[in-house]
């Protein structure tokens, strides 16, 4: 295994509040599969990790824009 794919999987398999274990869970409503930590109970699921991707993009938007003049995105 590269480093690379260590350090995904080492970030996927803790919790980024805690840094407990993260497992697996069937949500029972929805059915989507989710990530639980069992010390403090943060829950992952697509939408949430969704979220995340698009602050984060956005964050990086407007870091980059703001050395242009622009203060914020619209």
């Amino acid at each position: 295994m590269t480093k690379t794919v260590q350090l995904v999987q080492d970030r996927r398999d803790h919790c980024h509040r805690c840094g407990g274990l993260m497992v697996t869970e069937r949500e029972h409503q929805t059915g989507m599969i989710e990530w639980r930590c069992v010390a403090c109970g943060e829950r992952i699921d697509p939408v949430i990790l969704a979220h995340r991707q698009r602050s984060v993009a956005r964050e990086e938007a407007e870091r980059l824009f703001a050395g242009s003049g622009r203060a914020n995105l619209n």
